[in-house]
């Protein structure tokens, strides 16, 4: 009878004892009856676990190098493998797994499969955990070549930024890459787009390859009004019959996807590195028992908290620990915050102690600067919101899962995991630790529909009208023919309004035809409006479109939403507004979290209603006064000026989009007569690069950012 190998016990006594204390011999000679010869299906991932603790420990088992290096090739890890050390026989199953085009990367066993699924032309959708290495699948399908036209759609602004870096490094001298509209596209050209940016520009026609990344935020179930939009962009994608590659993390399964459109469905738990995890015991108080764990920590740490506001407390709170000393590391990005932000903003003093801060009330550049900063060990701990979790890499050894919600709301296992899955990082750490301050949650991985095909019931209308009647189920087309049949507005522009529900949009039509004489005067502006045509137009956006009781990012009311507006646009300056803001406080109010919240609640505003939300709405409510002004002969307003000036920060346009490649607004208009004349996006990229720094009034942390920036363009 077959020995019982009790797996479990083996990885408890690698985890409890020093390698030196264990009778490795054994261990291996077990691990290797037990590869071949699983005795339970949970056998597979517990010996897999095995032999990654044991590479974390590999300088020490040099003796046992041989049998060591027979099980991790037996198990497919062939990149953790020294290619001088192989035998023939091995170096030909090493090479089998190199990328055709590649010659610097070899694939793991499951990323090798991935990769011929793709070279053989069938359209691949993956589900992998955190550690797995998709990205390098993409790296290595660009590199061949092949497809003239690619995009690839990530969820995040970060993640563009990020992605577009990596790429540039890989295919600057092959592929023109693309992150916006104000660059014309090249013979081989890759778009790296959000799926907003998808909607809005992208021309579909060409494409010959495209990639979804996170796309389990296709399902209406796990995320907010973004699905919308991602199920839009992948429907207009789908419609190119190019080839697709959509990755994602560990989930159960996949539905809704009819016969007619091919692809694979690859499901895998393979990993390349392992989780640890380690629960925390605390009292009544959470936040001290926290400080004292990172007082412990000194290699790179990652802090998860539920929210902008946690995060900060707990910045305040390690910095009042007084453990965090000040240092000269960050000194010149610290105070350039401090000069061009405020001298009080917390951002800049936990940079000063080695502790950076990333959510989404931080400016896109700064929240960039931090990850950067991080990764290059410039600071250890990084206390961060879900914005962080979204794809973005980082080099973290350790992860401390604080709160168990993002914002108000208690997360699944399957954001638990993808949030553990940031500790640890291929070819750095084997093992990742994960501190635990709650009890995980049920472990229970979700299912993924994809609405537009599956067109369940309560399927969102704005979706279903994006698409073509050959693909609408006759529920469906039942749902849309109320839309159709009304006179109230036209179905193009019910359509062409794709970010807004088409009832709201109805709502408000109504509202206007019924008092269109009275509003008129009010609506017909163009150019820049009054106060009280402001007024009256963000009114209606807040009464119709956006239809809340709740405070939305500083904003409770149309009426203080147009003042706000139009204060910036005469303003035009962040840093005063933030004064302004602080200034409202008494002497005695102004503590470092007092005033932070000001700063940040300026900020906020800036980042979700001046650049996104409120040009957005402005230029839906622009095309329904349009149309019913033109029906009843009346003269329309324009609000297009105003919607760019307001979405561009009312400067120049180009600036705002530099702030995505890492150079803040304040260091690009410094350089405003170096690029005043640029035609396009394309052409302030040039002379961007043609700047001669010592020519320019920038300081040296403005030269550092601006030289970062030069580096991947």
């Amino acid at each position: 009878m077959a020995e019982h190998i009790d797996v479990k016990e083996i990885k408890q006594t690698l985890i409890d004892k020093s390698i030196e204390d264990i009778d490795i011999f054994s261990i291996l000679k077990k691990i290797a009856l037990l590869i071949n010869n699983p005795q339970t299906p949970e056998d597979t991932r517990e010996v897999h676990e095995i032999i990654l603790r044991l590479l974390e420990q590999k300088e020490k088992l040099s003796e046992y190098e041989a049998l060591l290096t027979a099980l991790v090739k037996e198990i497919g890890l062939y990149p953790y493998l020294d290619e001088e050390k192989l035998e023939l026989s091995d170096r030909i199953a090493y090479e089998y797994n190199r990328p055709l085009a590649l010659s610097n990367v070899v694939f793991h066993r499951i990323q090798s499969e991935v990769y011929r699924a793709l070279l053989s032309g069938q359209n691949v959708i993956l589900s992998a955990p955190t550690s797995f290495g998709k990205s390098l699948i993409i790296d290595a399908m660009i590199a061949l070549k092949k497809f003239k036209r690619i995009v690839v759609v990530v969820p995040t602004i970060a993640l563009l930024d990020e992605t577009r870096r990596r790429f540039y490094n890989s295919f600057k001298t092959d592929y023109k890459i693309i992150t916006n509209v104000n660059q014309e596209p090249g013979e081989y050209t890759i778009f790296i787009l959000t799926q907003e940016r998808v909607l809005e520009f992208l021309d579909e026609k060409g494409v010959d390859f495209f990639v979804i990344d996170e796309f389990y935020k296709i399902n209406p179930s796990m995320v907010d009004n973004r699905s919308i939009e991602l199920n839009q962009a992948f429907y207009k994608l789908l419609k190119t019959q190019a080839q697709f590659f959509m990755l994602g993390p560990k989930i159960t399964s996949i539905s809704g996807i009819p016969e007619n459109i091919q692809c694979t469905f690859i499901n895998t738990d393979y990993k390349t590195v392992i989780s640890q995890f380690i629960t925390i015991q605390t009292g009544k108080k959470p936040m001290k028992d926290l400080i004292n764990l990172v007082k412990t920590l000194d290699e790179p740490t990652l802090i998860f908290c539920k929210s902008p506001d946690r995060v900060n407390a707990v910045a305040i709170e390690m910095i009042n620990s007084n453990f965090f000393q000040k240092n000269e590391n960050l000194s010149d990005a610290a105070t350039w915050m401090k000069k061009n932000y405020h001298k009080d903003w917390l951002l800049p003093i936990a940079l000063e102690r080695e502790i950076g801060i990333h959510h989404g009330k931080i400016p896109r550049s700064l929240a960039q600067f931090c990850v950067r900063a991080f990764n290059e060990g410039k600071i250890k701990f990084l206390i961060c919101t879900s914005t962080l979790i979204e794809g973005v890499n980082t080099k973290a050894k350790n992860v401390i899962i604080f709160d168990k919600k993002i914002a108000d709301k208690d997360f699944d296992y399957f954001t638990f995991n993808n949030i553990a899955g940031r500790s640890g990082r291929m070819f750095q750490h084997f093992i990742g630790n994960v501190y635990l301050f709650h009890d995980p949650p049920e472990s229970k991985f979700p299912s993924v529909d994809f609405p537009l095909f599956s067109q369940f019931d309560g399927t969102a209308e704005r979706l279903l009208m994006q698409m073509e009647e050959i693909d609408l189920t006759e529920t469906s087309k039942i749902n849309l023919q109320k839309y159709r049949d009304q006179n109230i507005l036209s179905y193009d522009t019910l359509k062409a309004n794709s970010s807004v529900d088409p009832d709201l949009q109805l709502d408000l039509a109504k509202e206007i035809i019924e008092n269109k004489n009275e509003y008129h005067q009010k609506l017909c502006w163009t150019g820049i409006p009054s106060y009280e045509q402001l007024e009256l137009t963000s009114n209606l956006i807040w009464e119709h479109l956006v239809k809340t009781n709740r405070p939305v990012s500083g904003v409770s009311s149309g009426k203080q939403l147009a003042f706000k507006i139009l204060h910036f646009y005469r303003t035009q300056n962040v840093q005063r507004m933030i004064f302004e803001e602080i200034n409202k406080l008494e002497e005695n109010e102004k503590s470092l979290a007092a005033v932070n919240k000001k700063i940040e609640g300026v900020l906020d505003f800036v980042r979700l209603w001046a650049t996104f939300k409120f040009p957005q709405l402005l230029m839906v409510i622009n095309s329904i006064q349009a149309e019913i002004y033109q029906k009843y002969r009346l003269r329309p307003g324009n609000y297009s000026q105003f919607a760019m000036m307001t979405q561009n920060l009312f400067v120049h346009p180009y600036f705002k989009e530099l702030d995505e490649y890492g150079l803040p607004t304040e260091v690009s208009k410094k350089l405003q007569d170096y690029l005043s004349s640029a035609k396009n996006f394309d052409d302030v990229l040039i002379k961007l690069k043609e700047i001669n720094l010592e020519e320019t009034t920038l300081d040296e942390f403005e030269k550092d950012l601006f030289r970062d920036t030069c580096q991947y363009i």
